[in-house]
């Protein structure tokens, strides 16, 4: 396993920790996690190409076992980037069946992680991809998938509640934020009870894909500007 995803799994277990739940083995790679809403969760952090065969193997596996399967894949590595408009492979049509057109990324950026959803809009025959906020481990939860390609039947899997789309965030109302800063909040995606080290995340994350010196589109200067100063005003809440 190598040292980028030991580092991500590292992190994964801190913040389920942090959200309460309760690790019942942890693996390295492969987290066993109770969930929130009942039963056992068996996180796997995928770093390499995966075919269905071993999509079904792993989900075989886990489902004789009575856990929720939940697969999450090294973003950089393996899945498409942000903005992009895309054909699928087989595996990845498999997993978006699993789990509702997203497939679940870590990625490493210097010392950050980021734990996030990969979301695949349909276009035509193609796929939009937009990558989701930083994902809340209260949120995951054990479902029943069926109608995956390739793997004919029911299969119990591990997913995060769906967040609003993006398009949708202006009309949000985040409660227990002060009114002057609930558009802050939703130019961030965080929730009420974001602490401070969850908004440096968000921006981070945010100014990766929006800094102009990365983005080269006309408004990524004034979209930088905007969360530059929402993030000033957010973390003048945890000062002093």
């Amino acid at each position: 396993m190598r040292f980028e995803t030991i580092k991500a799994s590292m992190y994964l277990v801190w913040k389920l920790k942090f959200a309460g739940l309760t690790i019942q083995q942890d693996g390295g790679d492969i987290i066993l996690v109770e969930l929130p809403t009942g039963g056992t969760a068996s996180i796997h952090l995928i770093e390499s190409p995966i075919e269905v065969y071993e999509i079904r193997s792993i989900l075989n596996d886990n489902t004789r076992k009575g856990h929720y399967t939940l697969l999450m894949f090294w973003c950089d590595l393996l899945l498409p980037p942000e903005g992009h408009v895309v054909e699928t492979y087989d595996w990845e049509r498999v997993l978006l069946a699993l789990y509702d057109r997203r497939i679940y990324a870590f990625e490493i950026a210097g010392n950050e992680v980021y734990i996030f959803a990969v979301h695949f809009e349909p276009e035509g025959a193609y796929y939009h991809i937009r990558y989701g906020p930083t994902l809340n481990m209260s949120d995951l939860n054990g479902v029943t998938a069926a109608g995956a390609p390739y793997l004919p039947g029911d299969w119990p899997v591990a997913r995060f509640a769906a967040a609003r789309p993006a398009s949708e965030a202006g009309e949000r109302f985040v409660p227990g934020v002060p009114e002057a800063l609930q558009a802050d909040y939703r130019l961030l995606e965080l929730a009420a009870d974001a602490d401070a080290n969850t908004v440096k995340l968000a921006y981070r994350r945010l100014a990766r894909l929006y800094h102009p010196d990365v983005n080269p589109t006309a408004d990524a200067t004034a979209t930088m500007q905007a969360i530059n100063a929402a993030y000033e005003r957010i973390m003048q809440q945890f000062e002093g």
